[in-house]
């Protein structure tokens, strides 16, 4: 008989990321000068860069349960009836500061590791939709810059503007967010659309840095190799985020309670 497989959290395979610093002690604790022995180790610039390096990670984690948090129930959960207007907003605000927030952490750890496409990151980061809903819905709303594309295939409008996010399309699944800008330009989003887009990037991202951390930082042949397997291992079993959807299954349930009504109506006034 097949065992299920244990789903993988994301934080089990950014875990991996911390062990160089176990590794790199390990390495050099009968040294002299443990703090500066252990910079070098690490490749690091300054002597404290490995507190940075562990709170870049961190941060990967807190702000993965946010995300993860989003999947399941978007900008509200549905079957909550408290019918608090401010909700799909401050949960709008809070994904967009965290996937930001994120955003930073990996174009910080790979600074720090000195990865090769380092500078790829933040100008790919910054092509994607979410980046853009951030600064439009999330940060510079009354004063955001159009970029050169954007100038380009809208000549004549203003370069930098204001928006508003039409509250009429806003609810609790952010599959519509539309945001109309003072040039009378609208943007739309779907919120789980953009934010899956982003996950499958970061997650790419993530098992490269942890590939040029083994290759780069691991000296011994069997670390590597033990750190590369366990990499493989999980990475198959990565969580799904699409099938967290909790919404998704409450508006499942509601319609089918809907189509028992009917049936039971249609069994009792069949003439109607």
């Amino acid at each position: 008989m097949k065992h299920k497989q244990e789903v993988v959290y994301k934080e089990q395979i950014t875990n991996l990321l911390l062990s160089i610093l176990a590794i790199a002690r390990s390495d050099i604790e009968d040294l002299p000068n443990f703090s500066e022995a252990y910079r070098k180790r690490l490749k690091f610039q300054k002597l404290t860069d490995w507190r940075r390096y562990r709170a870049s990670v961190d941060l990967l984690d807190d702000t993965e349960y946010a995300i993860m948090s989003t999947f399941t129930y978007q900008l509200g959960d549905l079957s909550n009836k408290n019918r608090d207007v401010g909700e799909t907003n401050l949960r709008l605000y809070g994904i967009l500061n965290a996937v930001y927030l994120q955003m930073n952490a990996f174009k910080e750890i790979a600074n720090l590791l000195n990865f090769t496409d380092r500078d790829k990151i933040a100008k790919t980061f910054e092509e994607l939709d979410i980046y853009k809903l951030r600064g439009i819905a999330g940060s510079h709303s009354v004063d955001y810059m159009y970029d050169k594309n954007t100038l380009q295939n809208k000549p004549g409008i203003n370069k930098t503007t204001s928006f508003r996010i039409v509250q009429c399309y806003m609810e609790k699944t952010g599959s519509k967010i539309t945001a109309l800008d003072e040039n009378n330009l609208i943007f739309e989003f779907n919120l789980l659309k953009i934010l899956t887009e982003y996950e499958k990037l970061a997650t790419d991202i993530l098992v490269k840095l942890i590939l040029h951390m083994i290759k780069t930082l691991v000296i011994k042949k069997d670390e590597k190799i033990e750190l590369r397997k366990r990499l493989d291992d999980m990475l198959p079993n990565l969580i799904d985020y699409s099938k967290m959807d909790k919404n998704k299954e409450y508006k499942i349930k509601e319609m089918k309670k809907v189509r028992r009504l009917v049936n039971n109506i249609r069994s009792k006034y069949p003439n109607i």
